[in-house]
């Protein structure tokens, strides 16, 4: 409840009226709602119900304060009412959030204050938002009353029917006049509706009387909304009471109700027994409410004048209002139709006599499907209904209206009021809108027929089921009194009336038992002929020519079928009326082509039946008949106009129009003429002739240049020439001459359009058709009489002639055009043939048998029709060359095969026909030609299903004819041999016979194909596919043992569009060829093959499948001809699946690649969607050989299509492969549906909402089991098989796969494979890279390396791209996934993944899969860091042997970013790790550091090493507040850290400066044993032994690295004496031991430094070591007092002893008696800076991590315990301290010194020159001090001591060596200098100031070309002057030389640090003058010694005040400001 009560409140407080409040509420709720976006609900409960808690009561409780306490409580009331007995629904109803008002009914005044608040309801603008929210809430939770998340069934109802009284309660609260506001209004509205689906939904679920309370709710919920839509229905502009306008109640109200009633609408709430629905939720007991129309008058009413936006609302709720009637109507038909055969069943079971008593009265023997009860109720509302619809359907209504009425009236009022119905459909069809139109036409049945010809074959039983009987319709439509009848029908909807009322009149019910007689057929005649007298003589438009045409079609389909529809024509002729003559003129002259044809039949018709012109039927006489008729008259003028059409300005129609009627008079002649003899009478004779010119005319007009007059004049002797009947009528001797002259032009017209030129299909069938009749009519003339006489000359030969072209037609251009031609062809040839059934022939070779040899025409010629053709085909177009000639013969043999069947089939009288006997004596012959052209290689599909409907043709003639039993079973044996399905194959079509073969090589011709031959086998060049179709069908048939079933299958195999048109079907069809002989029907046929299905289906699926198109064709229609197709098939091999996909599994492992492919497509099509049950169930079996078929289990047959996939990847042909890559998409489709729980095997929505908790369970756990059975199989077999696959099409779906099964997979279902999945991942990543990527980065690196580069530049370019293609491909989006998924399994299961990562570090052949490896590591230990704990700090321990393995990978490997991932996954990894293994870990790290150096010079390693020490620093400084017993992090890694930051290399020293900054902030520090604030003071101890490790190695970059560390140290004076105290009488020895540290660390240190520096080999850098020890020394000169004042501990002393290096040793005299250098053993190394160039390393080779075994020590912690009392044991055992002027000493001599090596001398000579000069200059007497004296004493001791080396090295007078570079005499001097001491230059040569001057002159002069020695020169002039003597100051010379050196100074143009050196020379001169010791003698004598040269100076000063350089300008202006007080 907390939640919901949060929510509720949220939701209140967004209508808050302060604009913060609501802002921030409404912000705060969707955050809330937010929350869960994206996340998985864990556990039992829903996403609402963690977003809202209690649903039901936060319903409750916002729609309460909506609506007031008081109200809520009176709803609560009412329901509680409903629920007395049920005690669980009351749990319901007492649901609370406690948001509610409470008082102290003790006080009066809280009493009152309840009674006032609780009435009230919270205002409209906070009521809106929580309305709507709730109605949110509904809408997005469809489960919210579902049983079983948390409800029983009673709590759930419960549920509904408060809430659902709620939300009524609160829509009629806020709709009372006045009370609310519009938009508070809507969001009622919407509430209502919300909860009408919810309650809906519910309702639908539930069962008996449970919905009673629930039918309530939805009552009143549609009672409100009819009350909110009464308004708009009436049209109203405002409601009566509310005064709320339309438009103010809202569009958004309204649209909620009409969606309101759909929704019930199309809920079972419409079949409830009251009916509420229809009655705008009023309720009644009574079932005759279903006669209210209420509801559907509101919404008629609403569609009319609602708004346009509102408008296809309100009629999709009429839509659904529809359809709640049609299901009541649908549900009462079917009740009473199943209580009238419970009737019958026990009427039939209790009378046994009379079974046809109980049986309708009418006769027909069928049972009334409704009761008389229901019939009522359904006239009623028929009745009422009627006016309403007709209302609507008014053309003033708006279009939604009107197409209401149109649905209304054909899908309900048609049902129950037909002929109402179908008149109001008559008057829509003539709407103005296009919609409405169409579906009045199409409700008609004449949306695709009107305007076409009539073919009542095509008009079934089922279309004329809903028809009312022509006498209805004709009484509704023409003559209703009370409704627009037929003449007030729009043009349009006239036209459609008359074709609805046609199709009426020949359904089955009028046309053979219409009760009304034939005045309603007088009727519709009328009709149409005063429709056509309305146009007569007038000009039309296009809808009343389409209304002529219709007229005319309507009155053709009359007179052609019913006599006494002729008979009405006939009479109707009076003066206003539209007689046979108007018919006969609109014949000729109508303007419409179609209506002048139909004119045509008409007058044809009445022609025709010879019983309208005559008295008495047996008197007639043709010539009364032509005299009656006119017919002569009309063909005469037929004739006139036909001789138009050669004349250059004819009128089409009327030459079109007299083709018609004049074919007519031709046909009406010829039928009427009885006998064969001349007609003597002149009238008849006139006729003939008239007709005879005709014909002539029609025939010269089959070539006109106009289409349509050629094709009028084919078309016109078609009907000339037609007849009823098998045997054409006798040609009439007057016909000859024009019939020959028609069959010439007929032979020249098809010649011409088959030609190349003129190829026209078009007319090239009319042609064809016509030749046919024109042939058949033409037979009875060649040899009808042995005399010849006028007319028969050239008859015989054109006829001739036109066969011949008929035949030439075949395989030419215009068969290329439409290759259907060959057809219309054989059927001409058939008429031809066929024309005359049996009799006597005059040709002289009718009975002769055929020559051997080629076809001869001469012995063509003579033979009989039927001959003529079997013989031209058999022996000329058979035996063609050419492939399209041979292909159209089948179509010609189907048609004479065919037409034999047929014949023979409807009667067996007519195998005695010519015709029929002579194709039965070839039909072996017909067969082996079948087949041959069935297996032609270029056989198109009309050739092949012709030979298919041909041979089972030749089975239907077969089994009619009287022939023998054996020559039957000679056809099906030959065939079946040749199908290659019996046990001799060597007979088969496919593979010949050793005889054949013998003789086809013996003799060349013998490869032709010979039609006589006996045997079928041994076709040559027939390949295995070009009957693999029909082999497939035999074989079905042999299954079955009944061969007959194969003509069947091959008729179904047939899908050209030829056979489906109806003239074709009817003459080829199964019923027509086959008739009895076999099985005819499909559904036969599958009960037939039902007990062998299991066996068919597999050989069906893999021939629909088979490589060969026309196999697959053609076995694809069988198959959907014999399933059904789409469902019906799929439940077919759902049947059979086990069986067809083990067959199919094995098939595609044939040898034969066909069979391979055909079955890897069935697999493909068959295992789409399937469960795991329809592969078998079964649980998990990892047998992926599938050995055995015995209990195959699901997990057997999905791991065989993985292998059978795999292999049809890699197969050798590009079929197979093609097929199998199909199969790959299918089968991994298959295993990711699989491996997806929530794609089970019961997911219907429908199915799930109300399923119970315990049920939902059942599944959901049943579904988990299943998808972890195929996750465990599939990931197993793909980690294992799929990801090593050779071949890279194979690999790629397997990879796929595996995505897709992460994918859908939840954690749970992929927990037993997760480890080896994630393991075999990582190894996969290298494995699928392209081996060319490492080749060129190997390259690469190896090519720049030989350029003179490090070749770092192109491989990490190439490795960050390898890396990045790495990661961004399918690989490692599955590891990804893989990982996330991981912290959400089972401990156990994360723990067995850490071996896998260690295994894939240590085996993995590539950086790709190790970088991964580290960025999984990485993402575990952030996600899983429990997965890493292990006991022990050992290899035993999973996670230290990773952690190792991580330390020796990144050491090892060379790529950056690769090294980079590992350093970050180890600081990761030991962050959890064992403390001890972290420690053993950083100290192995620091001592490789130390290693890789000078000779085993190794800087990767240097890199691994401290970026490892850095990882643990920074991201595992949780472990730096423990460094174990001996505290390793401060005296061993922080000290090297120090040290490290000092490295040569830039990275490195960064790296090392990190951990030296966060190790030592992070770093556990005691105040024991430590001094100062300063980390270096507190370690420095540490500090000093790592200092003095580096400064013993061997490796000079060490000792650089510690000269660096000591140089620091000194200046951050931690090398240096402690601050001293305030008090000046204080003892140096009475400090604290602070002092003491640093004096005996900077003794060690200055003590290893001097040791270094003895020594006589120079290497590069040692130098610094002499800078080190100087700065030392400098530091503690200030304590290195002499004597008893010296400190006992101080590292330098000043001694007097210029022989001793340290105090009292004699060194100096030592090495003066040696005379040898001593090259220490420490110096002997060297440097290795660079790895060796050209050895590159391959990346991808698995990593050497031997060097683990270090690691196997106890414990690295034990290192040398000593290490940290080094310090104490070196000082306080004996020790000596340095004395200054041994130091200075043998710093001079290695200035000096000038043996050894040359390489590094220069720069280690510069070094101890500038270290001497810093000590000596650190030597600074304090005049005040007390020991000043000693100092200065002292400093003249060491001064003699090195001045005079110095001086006879600086004036160039040493002898022995070449001349001095000059940075060593500037520094040499310099030294001098600084060893100048007050009141120097009073002694000696070397001590006199003057002989100084003047050499330091001397060398600032213009033969001195260094300026550097110019430089010090005058520098050390301007010391001496600054130091030396007064009196020697005072001199004449002295100042003369000073001023002659500076102004040689000053005179350097090019160098101003010379002159500025000039300068200071002259300031130190002048600053001997003291301005505060004026009162000073000596002072004042040498200022007045200085004065006489103060002119000079001051213009030297002056003249230096213009120099360009500021420093210059700056030393002047100090000068002038130094002598401004001067006198």
């Amino acid at each position: 409840m907390g939640i919901s009560r949060t929510v509720a409140l949220m939701v209140l407080l967004t209508g808050d009226p302060d604009p913060d409040i609501k802002s921030k509420s409404e912000s705060y709720l969707r955050a809330h709602m937010d929350s869960y976006r994206g996340k998985d609900i864990v556990g039992e409960s829903s996403i609402h119900d963690a977003l809202l808690g209690n649903s039901i009561a936060l319903a409750q409780s916002i729609m309460s304060f909506s609506i007031g306490d008081i109200s809520s409580a009176n709803s609560k009331r009412r329901v509680k009412a409903k629920y007395q007995d049920g005690s669980v629904a009351l749990k319901t109803l007492q649901s609370s959030l406690g948001l509610t008002y409470h008082y102290d009914a003790s006080n009066d005044a809280e009493q009152k204050t309840y009674l006032s608040v609780c009435r009230m309801k919270v205002p409209d603008y906070t009521a809106t938002p929580a309305l709507k929210f709730v109605a949110k809430m509904l809408e997005d939770n469809p489960k919210l009353f579902q049983v079983g998340i948390d409800m029983g069934l009673e709590e759930a109802d419960a549920a509904g029917v408060y809430v659902g009284t709620l939300a009524l309660a609160v829509f009629s609260e806020l709709r009372r006049p006045g009370s609310s506001s519009s938009s508070v209004l809507e969001s009622a509205a919407s509430l209502l509706h919300a909860l009408c689906v919810r309650l809906t939904l519910f309702y639908d679920a539930r069962t008996g009387s449970g919905r009673d309370r629930l039918r309530v709710l939805l009552a009143q919920s549609l009672k409100l909304a009819s009350d909110v839509l009464t308004p708009t229905s009436a049209g109203e502009l405002t409601s009566t009471g509310t005064n709320v306008t339309k438009t103010a109640i809202g569009v958004e109200i309204r649209d909620h109700c009409y969606g309101l009633i759909s929704t019930l609408a199309r809920s079972n709430f419409a079949l409830d027994e009251r009916q509420e629905i229809f009655d705008c939720g009023n309720s009644s007991s009574s079932t005759s409410v279903f006669t209210s129309i209420a509801t559907a008058t509101l919404l008629f009413g609403c569609s009319s004048n609602e708004t346009e936006i509102l408008r296809p609302r309100a009629t999709s709720a009429l839509d659904a209002l529809l359809g709640g009637y049609t299901r009541v109507i649908s549900l009462r038909a079917e009740q009473a139709k199943k209580d009238m055969l419970a009737k019958e069943l026990i009427a039939k079971n209790n009378v046994s006599e009379n079974p046809w008593a109980d049986l309708s009265a009418n006769g027909s023997g069928s049972v009334s499907v409704e009761t008389k009860g229901s019939k009522d109720v359904t006239e009623s509302l028929a009745r009422s209904l009627s006016p309403l619809i007709w209302n609507a359907a008014r053309r003033s209504q708006p279009k939604s209206s009107r197409l209401a009425a149109a649905r209304w009236s054909h899908e309900l009022l048609s049902h129950i009021d037909a002929p109402n119905a179908y008149h109001l459909l008559c008057f829509l069809s003539g709407d103005d809108d296009a919609t409405v139109s169409m579906i009045a036409k199409q409700a008609m049945g004449v949306d695709k027929s009107l305007g076409e010809d009539i073919n009542l074959s095509s008009w079934t039983k089922d279309d004329s089921n809903n028809l009312p009987s022509f006498g209805e319709i004709m009484s509704s439509v023409v003559r209703s009194k009370s409704r627009p009848k037929y003449t007030e029908f729009h043009l349009r909807a006239q036209a459609a009336s008359l074709r609805f009322m046609v199709q009426s009149l020949f359904s089955e019910e009028s046309f053979y038992g219409d009760e009304l007689g034939g005045d309603e057929l007088r009727i519709f005649v009328s009709v149409i002929l005063d429709t056509l007298s309305s146009y007569r003589g007038r000009s039309l438009s296009r809808e009343e020519t389409d209304l002529v045409d219709e007229c005319a079609i309507c009155l053709s389909a009359c007179t052609s079928s019913s006599s006494e529809g002729r008979s009405l024509v006939r009479k109707f002729h009076d003066d206003s009326g539209f007689g046979f003559n108007d018919i006969s003129m609109q014949a000729l002259n109508s303007h419409s082509a179609k209506a002048r044809r139909h004119f045509s039949e008409v007058v044809g018709h009445l022609y025709e039946d010879h019983a309208l012109w005559t008295d008495s039927p047996g008197s007639f006489s043709v010539s009364d008949w032509i005299e009656i008729t006119g017919l002569k008259n009309m063909a005469t003028i037929c004739t006139k106009t036909l001789g138009t059409m050669f004349e250059p300005s004819f009128v089409l129609g009327e030459v079109h129009g007299a083709a018609f009627l004049g074919s007519q008079c031709v046909r009406a002649l010829r039928l009427a003429e009885t006998r064969n003899e001349q007609d003597t009478d002149d009238g008849i004779s006139d006729c003939w002739t008239a007709c005879a010119g005709i014909v002539s005319l029609l025939g010269k007009g089959l070539a006109h240049s106009d289409a349509a007059i050629g094709n009028a004049c084919s078309r016109a002797i078609v009907i000339a020439f037609s007849y009823d009947g098998q045997d054409a009528p006798n040609l009439n001797k007057k016909l000859f001459d024009a019939v020959a002259i028609a069959l010439g032009k007929m032979n020249a017209s098809l010649k011409k359009f088959s030609s190349i030129d003129h190829a026209d299909a078009n007319r090239a069938v009319s042609l064809i058709e016509a030749s046919g009749l024109l042939l058949a009519a033409s037979t009875s003339g060649a040899g009808s009489s042995n005399t010849k006489e006028d007319g028969f000359v050239g008859l015989g030969g054109a006829r001739l002639q036109c066969v011949d072209s008929l035949f030439g037609i075949l395989g030419s251009a215009v068969y290329k055009k439409d290759d259907e031609l060959s057809l219309a062809v054989g059927e001409a040839l058939v008429k031809y043939a066929d024309a005359f059934g049996r009799g006597e022939w005059s040709s002289s070779g009718s009975g002769a048998e055929w020559p051997e040899g080629p076809y001869n025409a001469e012995f063509a010629f003579s033979l009989p029709p039927h001959v003529h053709i079997l013989y031209t085909l058999f022996e000329r177009e058979l035996k063609s060359t050419n492939p399209m000639k041979k292909n159209s013969c089948a179509p010609v043999m189907l048609a004479i095969v065919g037409h034999a069947s047929r014949l023979c089939n409807i009667d067996t009288v007519f195998s005695q026909r010519a015709m029929i006997q002579e194709v039965t004596k070839f039909m072996i012959r017909f067969q082996n030609n079948f087949i041959h052209l069935l297996s032609h290689p270029k056989a198109t599909q009309l050739s092949r299903e012709s030979c298919c409907r041909g041979i089972a043709a030749l089975r239907g003639l077969s089994t009619v004819i009287s022939a023998p039993a054996k020559e039957t079973e000679s056809l099906n044996a030959r065939l079946l041999k040749a199908f290659g399905e019996t046990s001799n194959y060597g007979g088969s079509a496919m593979i010949e016979t050793e005889a054949q073969a013998r003789e086809r090589r013996n003799d060349g011709e013998a490869s032709n194909f010979d039609a006589t031959s006996a045997e079928v086998g041994g076709t040559s060049g027939l390949s295995e596919a070009a009957l693999g179709a029909y082999r497939e069908m035999s074989s079905a048939a042999i299954s079955c043992d009944r061969p007959d079933v194969l003509y069947s299958l091959m008729m179904l195999s047939t899908s050209h569009e030829i056979w489906s048109r109806t003239e074709t079907r009817d003459l080829y069809g199964a019923k027509s060829i086959l008739g009895k002989s076999g099985t005819n029907d499909t559904e036969e046929i599958r009960i037939a093959l039902r007990p062998h299905l299991g066996k068919l289906i597999p050989r069906l699926l893999r021939a629909c499948n088979d490589p060969n198109k026309q196999t697959r064709e053609q076995m694809n229609n069988l198959w959907t001809a014999l399933t059904g197709g789409g469902a019906e098939s799929r439940a077919l091999i759902s049947q059979h699946f086990l069986t067809t996909m083990d067959i199919l599994i094995e098939e595609a492992g044939s040898k034969l690649w066909r069979a391979r492919v055909g079955a890897c497509g069935a697999l493909a099509d068959i295992i789409v969607g399937r469960s795991w049950g329809e592969l078998g169930g079964g649980g998990i079996d990892i047998d992926d050989e599938g050995t055995g078929m015995k209990g195959v289990t699901a997990s057997i047959r999905l791991l065989r299509l993985w292998r059978i996939t795999m292999r049809a990847l890699d197969d050798v042909r590009t079929p197979v492969r093609e097929r199998g890559d199909t199969l790959g998409r299918g089968v991994r489709a298959l295993t990711i549906r699989l491996c997806d729980p929530k794609a089970g095997e019961n997911t219907k929505e429908e199915e799930d909402v109300y399923l119970s908790n315990a049920e939902r369970k059942r599944r959901e756990k049943e579904n988990d089991i299943n998808s972890e059975y195929a996750a465990t199989v599939s990931l197993g077999w793909l980690v294992k098989y799929g990801l090593n696959q050779p071949c890279a099409e194979a690999t790629g779906i397997c990879i796929s796969c595996l995505l897709g099964i992460v994918d859908v997979s939840k954690p749970t279902t992929l927990q037993p494979v997760l480890a080896e999945l994630i393991g075999s991942l990582l190894m996969a990543m290298s494995g699928l890279e392209p081996s060319a990527l490492n080749y060129l980065q190997v390259r690469a690196a190896g090519n720049e390396s030989s350029q003179g580069t490090n070749g770092a530049n192109g491989y990490d370019r190439l490795e960050r791209l390898r890396i990045q293609l790495a990661s961004s491909g399918p690989i490692a989006e599955a590891l990804n996934k893989c990982l996330d998924m991981v912290k959400f399994v089972e401990l156990d299961a994360q723990k067995k993944l850490i071996p896998e990562l260690d295994s894939a570090l240590r085996k993995g052949a590539g950086f790709a899969t190790r970088a991964s490896t580290a960025d999984a590591v990485t993402t575990l230990c952030n996600t899983c860091p429990a997965a890493f704990k292990f006991p022990g700090s050992s290899n035993t321990n999973p996670t230290v042997r990773l952690l190792r393995a991580i330390y020796f990978a990144s050491e090892k490997e060379r790529g950056a970013t690769a090294k980079d991932k590992m350093t970050h996954a180890l600081g990761s990894i030991s962050m959890i790790a064992p403390a001890k293994a972290v420690r053993i870990l950083a100290v192995k790290a620091c001592e490789r550091y130390c290693e890789a150096s000078g000779s085993n010079n190794n800087p990767s390693l240097r890199r691994a090493a401290a970026a490892t020490v850095r990882a643990i620093v920074v991201r595992a400084s949780n472990h730096l507040k423990d460094g174990g017993p001996k505290d390793v992090w401060r005296k061993k890694v922080l000290p090297i850290a120090f040290l490290g930051r000092k490295d040569d290399d830039a990275k490195v020293a960064a790296l090392w400066n990190d951990v030296w900054d966060e190790g030592g902030t992070a770093v556990g520090l005691s105040g024991e044993d430590t001094f100062g604030v300063m980390l270096q003071e507190q370690l420095l101890p540490y500090l000093a032994n790592a200092m003095l490790s580096a400064l013993r190695s061997p490796s000079w970059s060490n000792r650089r690295e510690a000269c660096a560390v000591i140089i620091e140290l000194v200046e951050a004076n931690i090398l240096s004496p402690a601050p001293r105290s305030t008090s000046r009488t204080q003892k140096i020895a009475e400090e604290p031991e602070r002092f003491k540290q640093r004096a005996k660390v900077s003794s060690i240190l200055l003590n290893e430094c001097l040791k270094i520096i003895r020594r006589s080999r120079i290497w590069e850098g040692k130098g610094d070591v002499c800078s080190a020890a100087s700065q030392i020394s400098a530091k503690w000169t200030g304590v290195a007092e002499s004597h008893l004042n010296a400190c006992s501990f101080a590292p330098i002393v000043f001694r007097a002893d210029v022989e001793s290096l340290f105090e009292g040793d004699k060194w100096f005299k030592g090495v003066e008696q040696s005379h040898t250098d001593v090259d220490e053993a420490g110096d002997s190394e060297y440097e290795q800076h660079d790895e060796v160039p050209g050895q590159i390393t391959d990346d991808d080779a698995a990593l050497d991590i031997s060097g683990e075994q270090e690691f196997d020590e106890d414990d690295a912690e034990q290192q040398n315990s000593s290490d940290n009392e080094l310090v104490e044991t070196d000082v306080e055992y004996g020790m000596p301290p340095v004395t200054l002027v041994g130091l200075c000493r043998i710093l001079a001599e290695q200035g000096l010194r000038s043996g050894g090596s040359r390489e590094g001398r220069l720069p280690y000579r510069v070094a101890a020159f500038s270290a001497l000069s810093a000590l000596l200059k650190s030597v600074v007497p304090d005049e005040s001090s007390e020991q000043y004296n000693s100092i200065v004493e002292h400093q003249s001791y060491v001064y003699t001591a090195i001045a005079p080396s110095l001086f006879t090295f600086v004036s160039g007078e040493s002898s022995g060596e070449e001349k001095p570079a000059p940075v060593l005499v500037a520094r040499a001097m310099e030294c001098l200098a600084s060893a100048m001491y007050d009141e120097v230059g009073t002694g000696s040569e070397f001590n006199d100031a003057l002989v100084l001057l003047k050499l330091f002159s001397l060398s600032t002069g213009s033969t001195q070309p260094a300026w550097t020695v110019r430089q010090t020169a005058a520098l050390a002039a301007s010391s001496l002057i600054a130091k030396t003597s007064s009196s020697v100051v005072r001199r004449n010379d002295t100042i003369l030389t000073v001023l002659e050196c500076s102004s040689q100074a000053l005179r350097d143009k090019k160098f101003w640090k010379v002159r500025a050196a000039g300068l200071e020379l002259l300031l130190s001169l002048v600053r001997r003058v003291k301005q505060r010791g004026r009162t000073d003698p000596d002072n004042q004598l040498v200022m007045e010694a200085i004065l006489p040269y103060k002119e000079k100076i001051v213009g030297i000063a002056r003249k230096s005040l213009s120099d360009n350089e500021s420093q210059v300008t700056a030393a002047a202006s100090k000068l002038t400001v130094a002598m401004n007080w001067w006198p």
